[in-house]
């Protein structure tokens, strides 16, 4: 909180908070000098200088009047030139017909589509109907033969 406080990102009742603590215990005073101590060492003392022709470049004024072209053969100009509108034959161009035409397409597709699940399910229950036959039939020839053997013996 003392951080916040010094750096000023504290909320305003932690700020009130804090006065409030400071007026009531003084060693807090001594605590905020040494972290007061020991950011400014971390911010100036320790901190990387950029390189002095960053700091030139930076209040350099700009000079707009280079930006109609380089008038010395030799000077860059001190723009770059972003070209807005590219150049068309770097593009495929298709006639809107085939808009038309790729639409009808897939919802052929779709239709197609709907139509194999369709038949797939009606399919399967056909096939399970035969399953279901081939089952009672089969159990209709146990019975038979259960019944041929026991007809035999008596």
């Amino acid at each position: 909180m003392l951080e916040s406080y010094l750096l000023g990102i504290a909320t305003p009742e932690e700020q009130e908070e804090m006065r409030v603590l400071l007026k009531e215990h003084p060693e807090l005073q001594t605590e905020m000098a040494a972290v007061e101590r020991s950011i400014h060492r971390l911010m100036f003392e320790e901190a990387v200088m950029p390189p002095v022709e960053v700091r030139e470049r930076t209040l350099r004024r700009y000079n707009w009047a280079d930006t109609g072209g380089p008038q010395d053969p030799g000077k860059k100009a001190n723009y770059t030139f972003i070209n807005i509108a590219p150049n068309q034959n770097d593009y495929i161009t298709v006639h809107r017909v085939w808009k038309w035409i790729f639409f009808a397409a897939f919802l052929l597709f779709k239709f197609f589509l709907a139509l194999a699940i369709y038949f797939y399910f009606k399919y399967r229950q056909v096939e399970d109907r035969q399953l279901e036959r081939e089952k009672i039939r089969l159990e209709q020839l146990q019975q038979q033969q259960t019944a041929k053997p026991a007809a035999v013996t008596s």
